[in-house]
């Protein structure tokens, strides 16, 4: 049977939502996040342990030093000498391994070894901007692992509160969005509308474009259209 990466993502996302992490998928090109009071995993998915798994890795440690590889369980009988050269140099890189039972109806999870707290020094602004994501989104509909697949960013979660906003207000000044969100730049979501959903009505006014239109009715973004339509619920003029 062929598995994808994808396949990973769910067995290890209920792992760390047990243990009481918050998770969060294709943040900032990483597969899975998890957070939990101060404390941030990094976990990378491939179908087989190679090269490019371990670069990966080895680049998340600029984040955090708790950085996980994440890989099929080997077949029976496989754990040979490639298998302990592989736990061997993970070791000395300070990277943890977990497994996946992707061959057994259970999937169950094996965290085969736990990488060591250690004073590596982090890229501040890669930490920053990693924080700043995961902060900033409130749904959890993405799946780590995809290729080809639009991800559910925070800017696109806040594109589409705007767009609600729109629809409930029925057209919007940037000004008003700025002071909706209380953010003082969220209103150029309007006016530089990246995604071509909102449309000039004129000077400093701005309603849905068609594409918009298209993207409140149709089934691209089902969850979060849901989410911030009662959301916008909320907001009336005064």
């Amino acid at each position: 049977m062929e598995f994808k990466e994808a396949d990973l993502y769910p067995p290890v996302q209920e792992y760390f939502l047990s243990l009481d992490y918050d998770v969060q998928a294709e943040v900032k090109s990483c597969d899975l996040v998890a957070k939990k009071d101060n404390e941030t995993v990094i976990a990378e998915l491939k179908r087989n342990f190679c090269l490019k798994l371990v670069y990966q890795a080895i680049d998340r440690q600029a984040m955090t030093d708790l950085v996980y590889v994440v890989i099929p369980r080997p077949k029976k009988g496989a754990k040979g000498a490639e298998w302990r050269h592989m736990l061997m140099l993970m070791k000395r890189l300070n990277i943890g391994i977990i497994t996946v039972a992707l061959d057994s109806p259970l999937k169950t999870v094996d965290v085969v070894s736990v990488p060591e707290g250690h004073s590596r020094p982090k890229n501040t602004t890669k930490q920053a901007s990693l924080n700043k994501e995961t902060d900033a989104r409130n749904l959890r509909t993405n799946t780590g692992g995809v290729t080809k697949t639009k991800i559910m960013t925070a800017y696109r979660e806040k594109s589409i509160y705007v767009l609600c906003i729109a629809e409930r207000l029925g057209e919007v000044k940037p000004a008003e969005i700025n002071k909706i969100l209380d953010e003082p730049y969220a209103g150029t979501i309007v006016s530089r509308n990246f995604y071509g959903w909102f449309k000039k009505i004129s000077k400093g006014i701005y309603g849905i474009s068609d594409k918009g239109l298209e993207v409140l009715n149709g089934g691209e973004y089902p969850e979060a259209i849901e989410f911030y339509r009662n959301k916008a619920k909320e907001i009336s003029r005064k």
